[in-house]
């Protein structure tokens, strides 16, 4: 299997999303009733609650064994894995949001495939990036979710109507 660097796989994927799924591709102003989406409404409502990432808060989302997958890298697996992920997120301070409604978000029986921005702000500095994915269902929780993401730097013209500019 030959990996693509993470641009260019998120340019493909990008690519894919726009051609062609206008029949199934949800760009709305409300939130796709998804699960991903929901999952990801509770995640911002509960960065902003510390401790409110618990094992039991991740239990109503993920399976026993979900995993997080990273530019083709495993980074959490398990629930105590997500609660102690993101809560050493929201330990560092600042603020972290994943943009829903997402730019392109489908689902096609157990897969649901998404293009969204995550943007933040920590210690006066403010950073934002594209990503796109998928997340795999099991029994109608998330089994595992799988994005490649690409930085966006407004010095070198790369920018998004979502990134926060303060």
């Amino acid at each position: 299997m030959t990996l693509f660097p993470a641009g260019r796989f998120l340019a493909v994927l990008c690519l894919c999303f726009s051609a062609g799924t206008s029949s199934v591709a949800l760009a709305a102003s409300e939130p796709s009733g998804d699960t991903l989406s929901r999952f990801f409404v509770w995640w911002n409502q509960t960065f902003k609650q510390p401790g409110g990432y618990t094992v039991e808060g991740f239990g109503q989302w993920f399976t026993p064994d979900a995993t997080l997958v990273l530019e083709g890298k495993e980074i959490i697996r398990g629930l105590d894995g997500w609660a102690t992920h993101f809560q050493k997120i929201q330990a560092g301070g600042g603020d972290v949001e994943i943009v829903v409604p997402f730019k392109r978000v489908f689902q096609q029986g157990d897969r649901i495939y998404t293009y969204h921005v995550i943007r933040s702000r920590r210690d006066g500095k403010l950073a934002c990036s594209l990503a796109a994915g998928h997340a795999e269902l099991r029994g109608g929780k998330i089994a595992t979710i799988v994005l490649v993401r690409s930085d966006l730097d407004p010095a070198k013209g790369q920018t998004d109507p979502e990134c926060w500019t303060k």
